[in-house]
């Protein structure tokens, strides 16, 4: 599981490392504006959107493994071309390239199948952390590197670990097990159906979404408005890195040992908001203090946000709502890089920052009616038959059952 985990972090450190400079970098570039800048932050993004369910359905017919050195594979490509990129169209089509790798459903869905029942959520949080910790070295790294070097180089960066991640695939990720479900297959309607499931979903988007948001606007307001060079933007990330970093073992214990997940995402939401606010007010001590306090939020919640989608859901309807929720909270990202780009461009930074610290208040008013889903009892039978199963189907105390790997796993409503 710690490979999964690994190859998760190396994609995501792989993509994120160039978002602190991204956004200055790709409005400097010939031909560029900055909603095209904008897109250029959300490209990748737009092709998860497109990506991710088709390659979560091959994930599910094919060879997990095979499906895995094929993204990583695009991801290579794409940050080749983004390094070389001689005007920001090419660097839209590589960012592109880049997510149309779009291999995180299937290794969520891989832990999933590799992990036993009761150490699940435990893996999704280690893995979430994991995912975290990308995001805070980036923070760290990708200034200083792309201020020293280019960002350029950052590009190349990815495109190695790309390989690295590739060669983790072949020799160190271990062979999917056989899942079977007997319950019939759920459709997208009936799981939109699920409230509790659908915060999650506009939690993720708003999340992603607003990281996106800052990380267009940092780069920009800081060297454009305030004269910093790009070398200093380490003076904004490193501290917000830090309280991130502490902020991310916070958010599991608090969610997943001590059963306070409403708490975690109320608190996550209402940090990310003041920070909005915060940031509105354009000087820059506010804008520092409001990156750290939003990545604070967002490094509480990001190690349990995919657990609770996990949770809320039944055995059969994990992959589709976990790609779902990928896919939703791309989309945020993609918006998120596109409309700060749109309002940036027309002059309606401010009303833009208001309208969002309206929206976040929405968001948390919406979170404290979050109700987290009840614990189950487990069991499991390695002596079963086929009427069983059915005994099963029509019992009221079952919330779901599989196979896997000859054995019956039996989740009871306590």
């Amino acid at each position: 599981m710690k490979s999964l985990g690994l190859l998760m972090a190396l994609r995501f450190l792989g993509l994120f490392i160039v978002l602190p400079v991204l956004s200055y970098y790709a409005l400097k570039l010939p031909g560029s504006t900055p909603f095209l800048a904008g897109v250029a932050v959300g490209a990748y993004a737009l092709a998860q959107i497109l990506f991710q369910t088709p390659i979560g359905w091959l994930g599910d017919r094919f060879d997990k493994k095979k499906i895995l050195i094929i993204g990583f594979l695009l991801l290579g490509i794409g940050s080749l071309i983004c390094a070389f990129a001689p005007n920001v169209y090419w660097l839209i089509l590589g960012r592109f390239v880049q997510g149309m790798g779009a291999v995180g459903g299937i290794i969520l869905a891989y832990i999933a199948e590799v992990v036993e029942e009761e150490e699940r959520a435990k893996s999704f949080a280690f893995v979430g952390q994991f995912i975290a910790l990308s995001f805070a070295i980036s923070m760290g790294l990708g200034p200083v590197i792309g201020g020293e070097w280019g960002v350029d180089k950052l590009f190349l960066f990815t495109f190695f670990l790309s390989l690295v991640a590739i060669g983790m695939v072949i020799f160190a990720v271990p062979p999917a097990p056989k899942i079977t479900h007997h319950q019939p297959h759920t459709p997208v309607r009936e799981i939109l159906k699920n409230r509790e499931l659908l915060k999650l979903f506009f939690t993720g988007f708003m999340q992603k979404g607003l990281m996106t948001m800052f990380f267009m606007l940092v780069p920009i307001l800081f060297i454009q408005e305030f004269h910093w060079q790009k070398g200093e933007l380490w003076k904004v990330y490193v501290p917000a890195l830090f309280v991130g970093i502490f902020a991310l073992p916070l958010g599991a214990i608090l969610a997943e040992k001590k059963g306070k997940v409403k708490l975690v995402f109320l608190l996550s939401s209402l940090a990310m908001t003041i920070a909005i606010a915060l940031f509105s007010v354009g000087r820059s001590w506010e804008m520092v203090l409001a990156v750290i306090i939003f990545f604070f939020g967002f490094n509480l919640m990001e190690p349990v946000l995919q657990s609770f989608v996990s949770k809320v859901v039944k055995a059969n309807q994990k992959a589709t709502a976990l790609s779902l929720s990928n896919t939703i909270q791309y989309l945020g990202i993609f918006l998120g890089g596109a409309v700060t780009g749109y309002f940036l461009k027309e002059g309606l930074l401010k009303e833009f920052l208001l309208l969002a610290t309206g929206i976040g208040v929405v968001w948390v008013v919406l979170l404290a009616t979050f109700h987290p889903p009840k614990k189950l009892r487990i069991e499991r039978f390695s002596d079963y038959d086929s009427q069983f199963i059915e005994g099963l189907k029509n019992d009221p105390n079952v919330y779901d059952f599989y196979e896997k790997e000859g054995t019956l796993v039996v989740r009871y409503l306590k």
